[in-house]
């Protein structure tokens, strides 16, 4: 069976791999020394993994594959696929499994902070074109408002939001 990688699940996966290597989310930063949950829609039912998460350790993280939009309007026109990938990172916490003798410990809005200054700016690795000399340009950036408070439960739910700047592929691998 041919895997297919594209240029948005590059991205989804850099950002996994940056975030599952910090403390906070590795477990060495977790009152259980467990790691937090990293799900993603390759990992089947996604409502399911999340409450799985949720009973085991009271917390998860989800990323989803970016979306995609032209940097100009009118880049749709022109052969040119240079644009910005938009990736959220959706914390959830069941605060009474989270902050009981299962749970991690780290509360969400720490996650959510943590995930802003772990990956604003962290470089993506992904092809992204020409970009002018603009070493911002290879990075996540936080968005203006990049922290959002979802629901406030139960689970309590907090949106970062990022986007990137990338060229889509129109050769898989």
């Amino acid at each position: 069976m041919m895997t297919i990688s594209t240029t948005l699940a590059a991205l989804q996966q850099a950002a996994a791999s940056i975030l599952a290597a910090d403390d906070f989310f590795s477990g060495a930063a977790s009152a259980n020394a467990v790691p937090v949950p990293i799900i993603s829609e390759k990992k089947g039912d996604i409502l399911s993994q999340i409450q799985t998460c949720l009973g085991q350790v009271g917390v998860a993280a989800l990323i989803l594959t970016p979306t995609f939009q032209f940097h100009e309007t009118r880049n749709n026109e022109i052969p040119d696929l240079n644009g910005w990938a938009y990736l959220t990172v959706t914390l959830y916490e069941d605060t009474t499994v989270n902050q009981g003798v299962t749970g991690t410990g780290i509360f969400a809005i720490a996650l959510a902070e943590r995930v802003l200054c772990v990956l604003h700016c962290a470089p993506h690795g992904i092809l992204t074109g020409a970009v002018g000399g603009n070493e911002a340009s290879t990075c996540f950036l936080g968005i203006s408002k990049p922290i959002e408070m979802i629901s406030e439960g139960p689970p309590l739910q907090y949106n970062v939001s990022f986007q990137a700047h990338v060229q889509l592929n129109p050769q898989y691998n």
